[in-house]
């Protein structure tokens, strides 16, 4: 999966982005958002990415804070509302669109997206400008 600019996006704002497809593990998303191999902050200078990942994992000591300390975001509607109405924005809240369910999915040659109970992240957006 490669990481592809379709806009200018103005660092004074904050941003939801959809990344399709979850896969396995969702390595794609974290390349992208969580490390420079993609080589994010040059395509998208002064925006900060935030990759949101199963709330379930920031339950565990210790390794909510590694897993904050590389980008990652609990996927609860606080977290990304926290991020969401900063005001000095720069923040980019990126949320793999069928989360953990489109995971199962993950088959060679296919490409499912599920998409039909899972409009909030659009919800998000509109609340958030």
């Amino acid at each position: 999966v490669q990481l592809v600019k379709t806009a200018e996006l103005d660092p004074r704002q904050n941003y939801v982005m959809g990344f399709h497809p979850h896969g396995v593990l969702a390595v794609g998303a974290f390349l992208n958002f969580c490390t420079e191999a993609s080589g994010f902050s040059t395509i998208f200078p002064g925006i900060t990415p935030h990759l949101m990942m199963l709330s379930l994992w920031f339950r565990f000591p210790f390794f909510r804070d590694y897993l904050m300390s590389a980008g990652l975001v609990s996927s609860d509607k606080e977290s990304a509302s926290y991020l969401l109405q900063k005001p000095e924005g720069g923040n980019m809240l990126a949320i793999i669109v069928g989360g953990a369910q489109e995971a199962l999915d993950a088959r060679p040659g296919s490409c499912t997206l599920l998409l039909k109970n899972r409009k909030g992240f659009v919800r998000l957006a509109i609340e958030h400008g």
